[in-house]
């Protein structure tokens, strides 16, 4: 949350400086295009680190490596007001401790929830109605304030609400490339240096999407095209794996849609949020950007939810389905148990060759279930692409976002 609010801030001095629509385009493009490049970047430079040192010491490091910025932003910064300053008795401090407790509750169930079943779990529970409780707390006092911390207003525009979907759906498609990351160091297994490299491709992809959705909007296209052309390539992102998912495979194969992954998720991500800023009234710009903060925040915390969740459950379903065929009655996994022994007998193993090959065989199963995971993810990450496309098709044609942009102040939310 700091560091949310330390870029925004940043991000907003420089956007009050920009005075052309133009610009304001090409830097929110910029700025999100740096922002969905910064994690496969983070895993290219962390790669090295991470097999040379401990985590204390990385974690350190990253602590100390904020204070050269600390020392910049002292040294090249004056205390000059240009505009009036605005008083601090007028600003919701209450609502914005609600607000933040309430998205951090969420987040702690996502990625702990999982882990203890749930609410079958007494902290789980209090964790839930203290951030329900919160949350009504918090609508209530949006309600009755004259100083409003976010204007609930904003939820009655459909277009806002049409853009804020397709932005939390995004932001859940964007981290399932954690399931093919994973694929590729269990079953191809390439070590960490070797997985930071791939990346690179991801990079590419997100690139040449920012780029891409940048022309069309320069070139005043309606958003709704640049929203169907960027799921049309997370879907085929999402099929590809589904097909290529194996027990064996090379890493020069998955190129292609990992570059599908990138252009799917740049063409989306800059048009979504600036068509929801200019979904509703100028006055309302800073309570939409503050809501499309949280919704991507609640998107990337509702993947991991929803990956824990596949991995304890579907996970271990198909594993347990396989187990039930390599059960020593079955005759044919006897036949190919003792081929297994035979073949490792002929390599050299000239004791407990049968355990041995027990033990590959369970290797096996772990890796077989695995890929059955991934493929049933990725397949239901299919189901909503072409859910979203759908709803997508029989929008209108949201050409109006360019006229409203013009008159809307940009919030950097």
């Amino acid at each position: 949350m700091l560091f949310a609010s330390a870029v925004n801030l940043s991000i907003s001095m420089i956007f009050s400086r920009l005075k052309s629509d133009r610009a304001k385009e090409v830097s929110y493009a910029v700025f999100f295009g740096l922002l969905l490049c910064s994690s496969p970047f983070n895993t290219f430079v962390t790669a090295e680190f991470i097999d040379s040192f401990n985590f204390d010491q990385l974690y350190l490091y990253a602590a100390l490596s904020f204070l050269p910025g600390l020392l910049l932003i002292m040294l090249s910064m004056r205390s000059i007001r240009h505009i009036r300053p605005y008083p601090l008795f007028s600003l919701d401090w209450a609502s914005c401790i609600f607000y933040s407790l309430v998205i951090v509750s969420f987040g702690y169930l996502m990625v702990y929830g999982q882990e203890v079943y749930w609410f079958n779990d007494q902290h789980m529970l209090i964790i839930f109605g203290v951030g329900l409780t919160l949350l009504i707390l918090f609508i209530v006092r949006q309600m009755v304030l004259r100083r409003v911390y976010v204007h609930l207003a904003i939820f009655k525009n459909r277009n806002f609400l049409l853009g804020l979907l397709i932005l939390y759906m995004m932001y859940i498609e964007r981290f399932s490339l954690t399931i093919s990351n994973q694929y590729l160091v269990q079953v191809i297994q390439l070590d960490p240096i070797h997985l930071s490299y791939i990346q690179w491709f991801n990079i590419a992809g997100i690139v040449a999407g920012v780029l891409g959705s940048l022309y069309w909007m320069l070139g005043q296209r309606p958003v709704k095209w640049i929203w169907i052309s960027g799921y049309c390539c997370l879907l085929l992102f999402h099929q590809w794996m589904f097909f290529s998912f194996e027990g064996q495979g090379n890493d020069a194969h998955f190129w292609i849609p990992l570059v599908l992954h990138g252009l799917g998720v740049g063409l989306i991500m800059v048009p979504t949020i600036l068509f929801c800023i200019t979904s509703v009234s100028p006055q309302l710009g800073a309570s939409a950007a503050a809501v499309c903060l949280a919704i991507r925040y609640l998107g990337y915390t509702s993947s991991i939810g929803l990956q824990n969740f596949f991995k304890l459950f579907d996970y271990a379903q198909h594993q347990q389905v396989f187990r039930d065929q390599t059960e020593v009655g079955n005759p044919l996994f006897r036949e190919y148990l003792q081929q297994e022994s035979v073949s490792i007998l002929q390599h050299g193993l000239q004791y407990k060759e049968h355990t041995a090959a027990l033990k590959l065989v369970a290797e096996r199963v772990k890796i077989q279930s695995f890929v059955r995971y991934a493929m049933d993810y990725y397949e239901i990450m299919s189901m909503i692409s072409i859910s979203i496309l759908l709803l997508i098709l029989i929008s209108p044609s949201l050409k109006s976002m360019y006229k409203k942009l013009r008159k809307n102040r940009i919030s950097p939310a």
